[in-house]
């Protein structure tokens, strides 16, 4: 690991350690695309059974890679907007060594088939405790820099975060059911809500709200244009915060829970197109004038690739919650491409973007390639599309025969490995995407070929802009 006692070591052992993880979890998705069309091809080996490698493969895509790399963007970030150092860059550093350390512990167990068997929160009681503990230093050292703070103003990416980190440990915390050990669990339809709430949010109240900041942060920075609109970015933090929390019972709307919890759900789903259009449009028109330093800033190409799929998939969320899209596309493959639409397609996007900004700075240097990280974006745009095609022609495949020929779902099996056989391409070209990314992240530390960068201060304009 980097040395801790350098400034910004925290964050580049987040991010580092998050670009190693990266590989590992997507090695772990593209085995599981080859189990779907080659069921028996790694047959006899327990530690690859699709249930087991499921679950590691969630877990180290969400928590060790996007988890990890989203808090070292944080702790990178937070400094710049506060005029202050992190707080504790000890603190900082042994946060990153016990996240990575129970996450060892938690994605072996899960190879090893240690598991609470439940969505997004599969890893055992003791690890989910060692990852509250990680989650409270990481506020703990937030929130006392901008305590400390030299920078008055709290610009919109100062919102998103300091929200983020009192959010999530109370949504995990509750998600985890941590209060009953040693599983973790409620019982019957009870847990089935509290695991919603808590799956969806992961997604709303940790991801969107988390890496959004990181989108705000670097389209002004890398454009030298100030944010279009303050009041625009007041709709759509609070139209997060209010709408994002009711929307995990969409996936429930076959289920035995109370009526009038769907209908909360469906119409919090819909409330959420107010705040993504918001965003949509402030960032939209910060880029007007701007469009062609994508060709020079490889960063900003990869935080607006994440804008335009934060857009993509927020809708696509939307319409997933109206009643009779649901019966067609749920407990298909649809739901899962919508998964990977947003955290393989929006979050890292958002922070591939992040990483190839922030490390150069830390380190004084330029990208080692910017010739790979182009390569490595036509892969990753050719390589996503065809993947999630896959998934797509899959579940549209699997809910008109379901629903609308009332076929048994043994018999529409067959029929689908030519959509899955897309996902083992797809993901082929976005595995070898991510193995160039990392690759160049750590050519980049080891070479460090030094370039002078401009400074780091975002232009805070925003408050005197268009709004």
């Amino acid at each position: 690991m980097f040395d801790w006692k350098r400034e910004n070591s925290a964050s580049a052992n987040f991010m580092l350690s998050a670009a190693a993880w990266l590989v590992i979890g997507v090695t772990f998705g593209l085995i599981l695309a080859l189990e779907f069309v080659f069921p028996d091809v790694f047959k006899g080996v327990p530690w690859l059974v699709f249930g087991r490698l499921r679950q590691a493969h969630v877990n180290t895509v969400l928590f060790a890679w996007l988890s990890g790399a989203m808090m070292g963007m944080w702790l990178f970030i937070v400094p710049k907007l506060t005029g202050r150092k992190i707080w504790s860059e000890l603190v900082g550093n042994i946060s990153a060594a016990a996240w990575n350390l129970s996450l060892v512990v938690g994605i072996v167990g899960l190879l090893a088939a240690q598991s609470q068997s439940r969505e997004y929160a599969e890893m055992i009681y003791a690890v989910d405790v060692a990852v509250m503990v990680v989650l409270l230093l990481n506020l703990v050292n937030i929130w006392m820099t901008v305590a400390h703070r030299v920078e008055p103003k709290l610009y919109v990416s100062m919102w998103y975060i300091i929200g983020t980190v009192m959010w999530f440990p109370l949504l995990y915390f509750i998600g985890n059911v941590m209060w009953a050990p040693p599983t973790g669990a409620l019982t019957g339809v009870n847990d089935t809500i509290f695991n919603w709430f808590y799956g969806h949010n992961v997604l709303g109240l940790w991801f969107t709200t988390g890496l959004l900041a990181v989108v705000y942060y670097i389209v002004p920075r890398e454009t030298q244009t100030p944010l279009y609109s303050h009041f625009l970015s007041l709709i759509a933090f609070w139209g997060i915060a209010f709408f994002y929390t009711g929307v995990g019972a969409h996936h429930l709307l076959w289920a035995p829970i109370p009526y009038w919890l769907k209908t909360v759900a469906v119409a919090e789903s819909f409330g959420m197109v107010i705040p993504v259009m918001a965003f949509m449009f402030n960032i939209l028109l910060t880029m007007r004038g701007n469009w062609a330093k994508i060709r020079v800033s490889v960063p900003l190409l990869y935080a607006i690739t994440g804008w335009a799929a934060y857009i993509l998939v927020s809708f696509q969320g939307s319409h997933q919650a109206i009643r009779g899209i649901n019966e067609l596309t749920h407990f298909t493959q649809y739901v899962p491409g919508h998964a990977h639409l947003a955290l393989l397609f929006f979050s890292a996007s958002v922070l591939m973007g992040g990483i190839y900004y922030a490390i150069p700075r830390i380190f004084d240097c330029e990208i080692w390639s910017k010739r790979m990280a182009r390569a490595q974006y036509a892969f990753y745009i050719i390589g996503f599309s065809a993947f999630f095609m896959g998934f797509f022609l899959t579940g549209i495949t699997q809910g008109s025969s379901w629903v609308h020929e009332g076929l048994p779902v043994w018999t529409v099996l067959p029929g689908l490995r030519p959509y899955m056989a897309l996902r083992i391409i797809g993901g082929a070209l976005v595995v070898t995407s991510f193995v160039m990314f990392a690759v160049n992240v750590f050519a980049t530390v080891k070479v460090r070929r030094r370039v002078e960068l401009p400074g780091e201060r975002v232009p805070l304009a925003e408050e005197v802009s268009a709004s």
